[in-house]
């Protein structure tokens, strides 16, 4: 069943997208921003086997570890919410593979945090984090691209 690709449902959607907030930015993203965002999710859920019921059991996670919708909260609350779990932690030791409890958080923190964050950064909205006014592969003026420098 994990195999299996298909949509998150819009609150999944949401929680995924305000976890990604604070993971990539710290802050409420803009409207194209978030489109970046959850096209990369769109894209992973429908098209790359496992990555839909990663998801889901991130965003269902979100929810329980936060005691309350995790969309609904705000920036800072949702913050103290990863800190709190250690979602946002990469230092993973060998011996949490082992250990038969928090298998979830263990997933979110190997598979989901670092998809998401290079999801982002590979978008237009991550290149312009680093200064490109325009996506690398784009022209961005087609009069200036045709011809030479001066």
């Amino acid at each position: 069943a994990s195999s299996v690709g298909g949509a998150l449902s819009e609150g999944e959607l949401q929680n995924l997208v305000a976890f990604g907030e604070v993971l990539v930015e710290g802050r409420t993203l803009s409207a194209v921003e978030r489109g970046h965002l959850i096209e990369h999710l769109d894209d992973r859920t429908r098209g790359t086997p496992g990555f839909l019921s990663l998801y889901r059991m991130t965003a269902s996670l979100l929810d329980r570890l936060a005691g309350a919708p995790f969309a609904g909260l705000d920036v800072r609350a949702r913050a103290d919410a990863m800190a709190r779990h250690r979602l946002t932690s990469h230092d993973v030791r060998t011996r949490e593979f082992l250990w038969p409890f928090r298998r979830a958080e263990l997933a979110v923190r190997v598979l989901a945090v670092p998809d998401i964050i290079q999801g982002y950064y590979r978008s237009a909205a991550g290149w312009a984090v680093v200064g490109y006014r325009t996506f690398p592969g784009r022209p961005s003026d087609l009069i200036r691209y045709t011809l030479p420098e001066a």
